[in-house]
Formats: C-alpha cells, sequence, structure tokens
C-alpha cells in the first residue's frame, strides 16, 4: 500500500466518527500494512461541537446507562465514570454516579477524547495505522473501479477503499440575512462564548422552545444572567420532563405487520399502546401528550407528574431507541411523510425529554417573571444594531438586543454551503433524502447517487443520515449504526488482504 493510499478514510473526528473507529478496528483482525486516515481539523479527537469542553451547565438529555460509543458495551461510559477519581467529578459538577443520571457535556466529550486514545492503543496491537490528517475535506471523488479519492482544502490527495462520512451537523440557516449581525448567535453552543457576550441585564430572546433553547437559557441562569429571556417558537411548547423514577422496559418485536403487509403509524400507535397496557401504566392522554395549558403551567404539571414517580409512557418511547431505524425503514414513503407532516413536531416535544434539574431552574425563571414562553411565532427583523431584534409571535412583538437561534441544525444537503456536501451533491455522488440529509442504502449506509444507483465507497453516518435511519442525534443509535458499518468495512478489508496475499 502506498503512502497516499489507506483502507478506509474517516471524514470527522466528533463522537460518532471516534465511535466508528473504535468499532471498526476492534472488528479489524490483526493485520500489518493496514491503514485508516482520520481528517479532523480540531486538535480535540472525539468531542466534536455536541460534546465540546463548554459549560458545566449543558447537562446530557439522556443518563448515563445509554450513552456509551460501542454498541456491544453498553455500560462502557457508565463504567468510565465509575474509574474518574473524587477530584475530577467534583470538577465537573457530579455529586453521585447513577446509572438513570444525568452529567455535563463536557464531560462525556473526556470519555470520548479517551475512546480515542483506546483505540489508537488498539490499533497498536493490531498492527493497524491510524493517521490524523490535521484538514478538512473539500471532495470525495469515488471511482469507477470501486474506491474513492479523498481532497482536503490544502489540495493533498489519499486514496481509500472506502470512505466514511462523519462529518456532523450542518449549521442552522434559518435566519441566515441576520449571520453579519454581531448580537446574533446562529447556535447556543458553545454556551460559554454566548454568556460572556451577552450583557448581564440585557433582555435576550431565543427562536426555539426545543432542547437546544433548554440549554442556553439553563447557561445564562448559570452565568449570573438578571434580564428577560423570551422564547419563541410556533407552538410555544416546552418538551416534556424525563421522570427520576422510570426503568427501563422492553417492547414486544416491532414492527407488527398489517394484514395486507405494510406496516402503518396506526398500527404502531397500538403495538406502543399495548406495551404500555402491560407494563402496568395507564393511558393519560393528558399525561402522554401533554396539556394545553400555557408553558408555566404545563412545566408545574410536568415536574409534578415526574416527581410523584415512574411516567412508563416515557419508558416505552424510550424502548423503541432498539429498533427505531427498523421501524421507520418498514413504513412506507406515504406513512413517513405523514409521520413529518401530522406528528413530528409532537414527538419531538414529548419523546425527546429533559432532566429534572433544568426543569426546576426553568420553573424558577418562569415564576419569577424572567423567562416567558411565547408561541406563535411569525418573523424575525432586526431592527438596528442598538435596539436589536423584533420577533412577531402571534399579537405580541418580542424586542431584545440579543438573539439566539436554537431552531437546530440544517437536514437541507441540497441547500448548504457545504463544500463537501454540495460537491457530492453537485457531481451527482449523491442525491437528498426527502425526509433531510442524504438518501441512503438502508442496509449499509452508502450514498445513492443522482440516478439511484449505490455508491459502494461512501457511506454516512450521524445527523445527514437521519432521512433514512430516522433518530440519528442519539449515540445509543449512532454507536449500533456505527457497529453495523465497522462489522461490514472490515469484513471487506480482510477479504481484500486475502485475496491481494493469493497473488
Amino acid at each position: 500500500m502506498s503512502a497516499s493510499a489507506v483502507d478506509v478514510a474517516i471524514v470527522g473526528g466528533g463522537s460518532v466518527g471516534v465511535s466508528f473507529l473504535y468499532q471498526l478496528i476492534d472488528a479489524m483482525p490483526c493485520s500489518q500494512g493496514r491503514a485508516i486516515a482520520l481528517f479532523e481539523p480540531g486538535s480535540d479527537i472525539g468531542p466534536g461541537t455536541a460534546y465540546q469542553a463548554d459549560a458545566n451547565s449543558n447537562l446530557l438529555n439522556i443518563p448515563v446507562n445509554r450513552m456509551s460509543a460501542i454498541a456491544q458495551q453498553p455500560d462502557s461510559f457508565l463504567d468510565w465514570l465509575r474509574q474518574r477519581d473524587a477530584g475530577f467529578l467534583a470538577r465537573m459538577g457530579i455529586t453521585e454516579i447513577d446509572p438513570g443520571s444525568f452529567v455535563s457535556r463536557p464531560v462525556f466529550g473526556l470519555y470520548m477524547q479517551d475512546l480515542h486514545d483506546r483505540a489508537l492503543a488498539l490499533a497498536c496491537t493490531r498492527g493497524i495505522e491510524v493517521r490524523h490528517y490535521r484538514q478538512r475535506v473539500v471532495k470525495v471523488q469515488p471511482r469507477a473501479h470501486g474506491g474513492a479519492v479523498v481532497q482536503a482544502d490544502d489540495g493533498m490527495q489519499i486514496e481509500a477503499a472506502r470512505v466514511v462520512l462523519c462529518n456532523g451537523n450542518l449549521p442552522s440557516v434559518t435566519f441566515s440575512e441576520l449571520a453579519d449581525s454581531p448580537r446574533y448567535f446562529n447556535s447556543p453552543y458553545p454556551v460559554a462564548d454566548m454568556t460572556r457576550t451577552v450583557g448581564e441585564t440585557d433582555d435576550v430572546c431565543i427562536v426555539g422552545t426545543s432542547l437546544s433553547a433548554i440549554d442556553a437559557i439553563v447557561a445564562l441562569h448559570a452565568a449570573g444572567h438578571r434580564g428577560v429571556i423570551h422564547c419563541v417558537s410556533r407552538n410555544g411548547r416546552l418538551p416534556a420532563v424525563r421522570s427520576p423514577h422510570n426503568k427501563g422496559v422492553r417492547l414486544p418485536r416491532l414492527p407488527e405487520v398489517e394484514p395486507d403487509g405494510r406496516v402503518t403509524l396506526d398500527g404502531l400507535v397500538g403495538s406502543l399502546r399495548r406495551a404500555l397496557h402491560e407494563a402496568g401504566g395507564v393511558e393519560d392522554p393528558q399525561d402522554i401528550l401533554g396539556s394545553g395549558a400555557s408553558a408555566a403551567d404545563a412545566l408545574e404539571e410536568e415536574i409534578a407528574r415526574s416527581q410523584a414517580g415512574p411516567r412508563l409512557w416515557q419508558s416505552v418511547a424510550a424502548a423503541t431507541n432498539e429498533r427505531i431505524e427498523h421501524i421507520w425503514h418498514a413504513l412506507d414513503e406515504g406513512e413517513r411523510l405523514r409521520f413529518h407532516r401530522d406528528w413530528r413536531t409532537l414527538w419531538m416535544a414529548r419523546r425527546a425529554t429533559f432532566p429534572m434539574r433544568n426543569a426546576l431552574t426553568l420553573q424558577t425563571l418562569l415564576r419569577a417573571g424572567r423567562l416567558r414562553v411565547h408561541g406563535g411565532f411569525q418573523s424575525v427583523t432586526c431592527a438596528c444594531e442598538t435596539t436589536g431584534f423584533e420577533v412577531k409571535a402571534g399579537t405580541e412583538t418580542v424586542r431584545a438586543p440579543w438573539l439566539i437561534n436554537a431552531t437546530s441544525f440544517s437536514l437541507d444537503v441540497g441547500g448548504t454551503s457545504d463544500t463537501l456536501v454540495r460537491d457530492l451533491c453537485d457531481a451527482g455522488h449523491a442525491r437528498a433524502h426527502p425526509l433531510g440529509g442524504f438518501d441512503l442504502d438502508f442496509d449499509t449506509g452508502c450514498l445513492i447517487d443522482v440516478h439511484g444507483m449505490r455508491v459502494d465507497a461512501v457511506s454516512v453516518l450521524g445527523s445527514l443520515a437521519a432521512g433514512t435511519y430516522f433518530w440519528t442525534t442519539s449515540m445509543e443509535i449512532n454507536a449500533r449504526l456505527a457497529l453495523g458499518q465497522a462489522r461490514q468495512v472490515a469484513e471487506q478489508v480482510t477479504a481484500r488482504s486475502e485475496h491481494e496475499g493469493s497473488y
């Protein structure tokens, strides 16, 4: 193998990229001469944007026993935490280690950095070379005879038998016209930068009421902010609060097939209802779907319900993670479109729960009048540099000198300015999935090109696989998908090695 050729090139060294790297090396037998290239422009490999060094107020929204980056070792992160010394835990704000507890995102980032180190050590014992290139990839060119050429932003090129794209989230383009405003944040992260910039007594408007918005609110409060925080969205709903008393449940095998051979949303709802009853839960629509009360009153109800005991519907919903990509794939295109049209907003508000600690912070701010949640979002305009922004919400106009976009990242591969993603689409090597991200072959994760053909040399993991696998914001699911691709790739590398050795 030449110095400019590798078996596998991984584009992106965040959490998904490192999860794939570790599981790939673990799946590969000892083999001198095998090489993996990891393209990551940053010096810290593992945390990515999601788990970067930031304020400890940024809590994971998933308990530690569901956050392993190694699919076959579900307690990997929990065990790692238990091996840390008391000083480390104190610095990171961790008072106890419980399987159902929530720790800060930067802690998980440190775990991912350690997992990268473990991957390198494992590679060394197996005779596998891992090369880190601190360049940004701008082009991936599949070749007719197999493999692909990876080109970095400095012009360097490397040929790889397989390229795995783990290049993270695309930035939001919701308010692109505001990009040049010095008082506009296109994302709350890193929240430490945001809280250092916003004036202590300044009012702030956050567009969005989901998990990213909650991170921004809690970070501002933790930093001593004393102004009014306005949260604005179309529905004006905060996410559900996860009960600290929840326990895991097992679901019957899903999806269930209708007599005509189809899998439908109605059938899935019926299966989940039966699972709730079998687990001993009570079907309470107001608890499951949320009340129609104001955000403040609804949060009071959420906290009271979650403090009172387990909310079994939350456990049943969380258990869908075990097969969520297969459930999604079993639905036909019409049913998936129907879900996005009629159910996705509600699903995201109820399924994507947040921890009690953050809920109590929001409760305090709402009661004090320092947090106000508005529904009926219509538009944002930049009034001027001194008075800031005007946000139309229903019959109200919210004015604030600072605007934070918490509407989440973009999945629009066709409309992004990202050089690599745009080039893949423009060259016809990839096409957009109608429900977001790249269109992919379900069994392999490989790109589907503009002609509908599978591109065997290039596969995708992470948020840009959302249209095909749905819940790709979950580490648990991304680790499972990464394991599947790692095993396929390791098998291909081994077969090619044996073929080369036969000559």
